[in-house]
């Protein structure tokens, strides 16, 4: 397991973000496979990071309220990391940005199946499909449309 794995998907994105608004301070290496360093966090608070590559749940700490006294990834650790391995920080949102221009064109091609899927309807079918999705979505939606074509 690496760091970037054992973090959450929002840890890793935020340390990415502190990685890219410099706010590794100072690394240092401190054995093998291990390092030290120093990342400041918000509202201008500094913390004292330590990774362990081989063991980085284990291994790693940080004195930030989130990973103090805990077995976790953090943001901090995961800015620190990229600072060590910038081709990392460079994958990695590589990799973010492809899987967002994916998911766009996803979304482009669903709603252009949907005009086509709508556009082919009868007025009857049309009816009962707005019908079942206002009682099966959510009430703020039914009531919205209750109150936008003044039924209620």
């Amino acid at each position: 397991m690496s760091i970037l794995s054992l973090a959450s998907a929002q840890s890793v994105y935020r340390g990415y973000e502190y990685y890219k608004a410099e706010k590794v301070i100072d690394l240092c290496p401190d054995g093998e496979n291990r390092y030290r360093g120093t990342v400041s966090g918000s509202n201008g608070q500094v913390y004292q990071v330590a990774i362990d590559l081989e063991h980085p749940r284990r291994g790693s700490s940080c004195t930030c309220p989130h990973a103090a006294g805990r077995n976790i990834v953090c943001k901090h650790m995961v800015a620190l990391y990229f600072f060590l391995f910038p081709e990392e920080a460079r994958q990695y949102i590589d990799e973010l940005e492809a899987y967002w221009a994916e998911e766009e064109q996803r979304c482009e091609e669903a709603e252009q199946a949907l005009i086509r899927c709508v556009s082919q309807m009868k007025k009857k079918e049309l009816q009962q499909a707005l019908l079942q999705l206002l009682l099966d979505g959510p009430e703020w939606q039914y009531e919205r449309f209750l109150r936008d074509y003044e039924i209620w």
